[in-house]
């Protein structure tokens, strides 16, 4: 393995999480969102002399995924959309109360973002989420930042309107803003 090619695998290493994160919130399923990070990853270690200094693997990572699935949905009719709260609770004192509205308001969270259209979903999972600039997510998603910076603000105000129909603790605008 050339010198290259181990700073392109520790490069995909540490982006890892964030992908699968990124993954899953496209998804709403760990077993899919494991199965797009592993193809745009695999594509990655193909064409890995094409990154040199890997200064974008990053963005073309994230962009892989989100092509990967339009694909997905392209050639299903159905998507399983199954949205599953996992929180780890440490062994230390924890307020029972607490931890059960946080859960809630986790999940309601993540419901409100399922019920988003797509156009709306991914801006706000890589700006808000996973801390994409505005234009990188405009890159990420070839589309122009202004295109970007309205779907980002119709997904938080539909955000807003569900998470408040539902009577959702969560449905404050530091919630859904402060990414």
């Amino acid at each position: 393995m050339s010198r290259l090619d181990s700073h392109c695998h520790n490069t995909i290493a540490e982006l890892l999480p964030r992908l699968r994160r990124f993954a899953y919130g496209l998804t709403g399923s760990s077993d899919s969102a494991d199965d797009l990070v592993q193809e745009a990853c695999e594509r990655a270690l193909r064409d890995a002399a094409k990154w040199s200094g890997a200064d974008y693997l990053d963005r073309w990572l994230f962009r892989a995924i989100r092509n990967l699935h339009v694909d997905q949905v392209r050639h299903r009719q159905v998507v399983e959309r199954h949205a599953s709260s996992e929180q780890y609770i440490s062994a230390g004192a924890v307020d029972g109360e607490q931890a059960f509205e946080n859960l809630v308001t986790l999940g309601e969270v993540e419901k409100a973002i399922s019920c988003l259209k797509e156009e709306q979903r991914v801006p706000l999972l890589l700006i808000s989420v996973e801390g994409f600039s505005y234009k990188e997510a405009a890159e990420i998603l070839d589309l122009p930042i202004g295109t970007v910076t309205s779907r980002l603000a119709r997904a938080r105000n539909q955000m807003l309107e569900i998470l408040a129909s539902r009577g959702g603790r969560s449905a404050s605008r530091e919630v859904i803003i402060d990414g």
